[in-house]
């Protein structure tokens, strides 16, 4: 009889113990967009214009207000401004061969001309693997100073 009890009391201690196991939740989903957790870590302030595209507020020495715009397409991000916008009036047929030759002064930022209405942007391009807050940052602050810098020289 006491082998009977002591097995029947191992038998409930084990299945006591095997239904005590804490069962795997599913891990929930974030619905956090990318691009925003990327952009959370820059310490930058930032806007979320929609999933894709965010806007961060620059002032510099030449020009006082504007915006770095991050959006993503596809497994691209571009980092731009928009030149024309931050410096109006100040851009037309006599910079475009001075704008050109900036391209050669910078690593990664560019100069382009948009074919539809002939706005100028500052503009890098990164992939989406290699993108890294720190990179993501860089390049954000590069083209920022690249766009005061250009800003300062169309002034005089």
């Amino acid at each position: 009889m006491k082998k009977y009890f002591s097995f029947l009391f191992c038998f409930l201690s084990l299945a006591a113990v095997a239904s005590a196991q804490p069962k795997t939740k599913a891990p929930i989903k974030s619905n956090v967009p990318a691009l925003q957790k990327l952009l959370t870590g820059t310490a930058l302030p930032f806007t979320m214009v929609n999933d894709t595209l965010a806007a961060i507020p620059y002032g510099g020495e030449n020009i006082t207000s504007y915006q770095v715009v991050v959006q993503k397409v596809g497994d691209l991000y571009i980092i731009y401004t928009n030149l024309s916008e931050a410096l109006p009036g100040k851009i037309n047929d006599t910079k475009y061969k001075y704008l050109l030759q900036q391209n050669d002064h910078f690593d990664i930022i560019k100069v382009g001309m948009s074919a539809d209405d002939n706005t100028v942007y500052v503009r890098a391009d990164i992939y989406k693997a290699s993108a890294t807050t720190p990179i993501l940052t860089r390049i954000i602050k590069q083209v920022a100073n690249v766009t005061n810098i250009i800003g300062g020289e169309l002034k005089q």
